[in-house]
């Protein structure tokens, strides 16, 4: 890939100055920017299953092992203990 990019004083001097430090072309230095934004970027990237554990949407309990099947009528003590019989 080519590019063309147009740099301000600062940027050009910054750059003048990492060739000369480093011996490297500006090409060399632009593929190790990127590298070094892409690693940040990795690093720093909030995972899918981050997201939803942060949003209450993750999480484990404990309970019956049959739960899936009495459900109901867990929900229905449980309403009852709050509210009382209606």
């Amino acid at each position: 890939m080519h590019i063309n990019v147009r740099l301000d004083e600062d940027h050009k001097r910054k750059l003048e100055y990492l060739m000369q430090i480093t011996g490297l072309h500006v090409s060399d230095i632009v593929k190790q920017a990127i590298d070094a934004l892409y690693e940040r970027a990795e690093r720093t990237r909030t995972k899918p299953e981050q997201l939803l554990t942060r949003a209450g949407f993750v999480s484990c309990g404990e309970g019956p092992e049959d739960l899936s099947m009495t459900y109901k009528d867990a929900l229905n003590v449980s309403i009852r203990t709050r509210h009382g019989h209606r």
